[in-house]
C-alpha cells in the first residue's frame, strides 16, 4: 500500500504491505513516527542527500520492533525512529551502537553513551482534558485521577503496545507501587495505539487522557477551545525516545546520514515546530519557549532510571494483566 501526498520520489509502505531488501542507495526506515513528520523527514532528505531512496514502513513501535526481531536472520530494515529507552533496552540486541557527530549537540540525558541507540526527541506525560465531557473539576495529581469516582472516564493507550504509555505506567509504579499500578487498572480504559488516546479524548469519546504533551498541544495549537492539559503536581514522567541502525542492516552506510540529519539542528527545529515533540538538541530551549509550552525546569519532573524500567518491562506488564484481569 502507498501514501501519496509526500515527496515523489519516495515510497511509504504501511506496516500491511511486503518490505522488501533496501539495495544500494536506499534505506527502509521503519518508524512509528506520524505521517506529517514522516514527510517533512523525506523532504528534508530529498533536499541534503538526493542520491538516497528512503523507503518506509510505518507501524506501532512494539509492532515494528518484533517484526524487526522476526528478521534478525536476514534484516530487512536499515533504521528504526522511533520508541521509548525502556522498550529499545528489550530490544538491544537487533541494534548497532552508531557515534553521530551530531551525538555532542544533544542533552546528556538523550546522548545514551553506553546503549545502540541514541535519543532524538523526549515527551512529557499530560493529563488530557476535554472540558465539553467533563463532569467536574479535573483531577490536578495521578493520585487523584485513580480515584473510582474516574472510572471508565479516563483512558490510556495499551502498554504493552505502546513505549509511551509503559512509561507511564512505569512512572505510576514508581511514584505509588503495585496498589498504584492496580488503582490504575481499575479506572482506566485502553486504546489500541498511542493515537487512539489522543483522537478519543478530543472527540469527547473521554473528559480524560493519560498522553504526551505534543499531542494535546497539537489540538490547543489548532483551536480546538475544549482541550487543554494538566502536568500532575505529585510530578510526571519523561518518555525520551531514540532511534537506532538495525544490526547488519542491507544499507548501513546511507542509513547513518538519514541518523545524522535526524539529529541535525534544522531538522530537529523543523520537526518541534511541526510536531511539538520536544527535541533532543539542547540548543534548542528559544524554541520551546516561544512555543507556548513550559520549560522542563518549570515542570515538576519525576527521575525514572531508564535501565531498570527496562530491566522490569516484563514484570510490570504481568503485574499489569493481573490487575487489568
Amino acid at each position: 500500500m502507498r501514501y501519496l501526498g509526500y515527496a515523489s520520489t519516495f515510497t511509504l509502505l504501511t506496516i500491511i504491505g511486503a518490505a522488501t531488501n533496501a539495495t544500494a542507495g536506499e534505506v527502509n526506515l521503519y518508524t512509528s513516527n506520524s505521517e506529517d513528520a514522516v514527510a517533512l523527514v523525506l523532504d528534508a532528505v530529498a533536499e541534503q542527500a538526493p542520491d538516497i531512496k528512503i523507503n518506509v514502513i510505518g507501524g506501532g513501535s512494539g509492532s515494528l520492533l518484533r517484526r524487526i526481531e522476526a528478521e534478525q536472520s536476514a534484516p530487512v530494515a536499515d533504521l528504526f525512529w522511533s520508541s521509548g529507552f525502556s522498550t529499545l533496552a528489550g530490544f538491544s540486541n537487533l541494534f548497532t551502537a552508531y557515534e553521530s557527530p551530531e551525538a555532542d549537540s544533544l542533552l546528556p540525558a538523550l546522548q545514551t553513551e553506553s546503549a545502540p541507540w541514541t535519543g532524538t526527541n523526549t515527551h512529557v506525560t499530560v493529563i488530557m482534558v476535554n472540558s465539553d465531557v467533563l463532569d467536574g473539576e479535573a483531577p490536578q495529581t495521578w493520585e487523584a485521577l485513580m480515584d473510582k469516582r474516574w472510572a471508565g472516564q479516563v483512558t490510556m493507550a495499551d502498554p504493552a503496545n505502546s513505549s509511551s504509555s509503559y512509561a507511564q505506567l512505569y512512572g505510576i509504579y514508581q511514584l505509588y507501587g503495585e496498589e498504584g499500578v492496580r488503582n490504575l487498572a481499575d479506572i482506566v480504559e485502553l486504546q489500541g495505539s498511542t493515537s487512539g488516546v489522543y483522537k478519543a479524548v478530543a472527540q469527547g469519546e473521554y473528559p480524560l487522557g493519560m498522553t504526551m504533551e505534543y499531542a494535546a498541544q497539537r489540538y490547543i495549537h489548532g483551536g480546538q477551545d475544549d482541550i487543554s492539559m494538566i502536568y500532575p503536581t505529585d510530578g510526571t514522567f519523561l518518555s525520551p525516545e531514540g532511534m537506532a541502525l538495525i544490526k547488519n542492516g542491507p544499507n548501513s552506510e546511507e542509513a547513518k546520514q538519514v541518523y545524522d540529519l535526524l539529529l541535525s539542528q534544522n531538522l530537529q527545529e523543523q520537526l518541534f515546530d511541526l510536531t511539538f515533540r520536544r527535541p533532543s538538541r539542547a540548543d534548542l530551549d528559544d524554541a520551546i519557549a516561544n512555543s507556548g509550552l513550559p520549560l522542563m525546569e518549570d515542570i515538576n519532573i519525576i527521575e525514572v532510571d531508564e535501565t531498570e524500567a527496562g530491566e522490569q518491562r516484563d514484570y510490570l506488564l504481568e503485574l499489569w494483566a493481573d490487575a487489568r484481569g
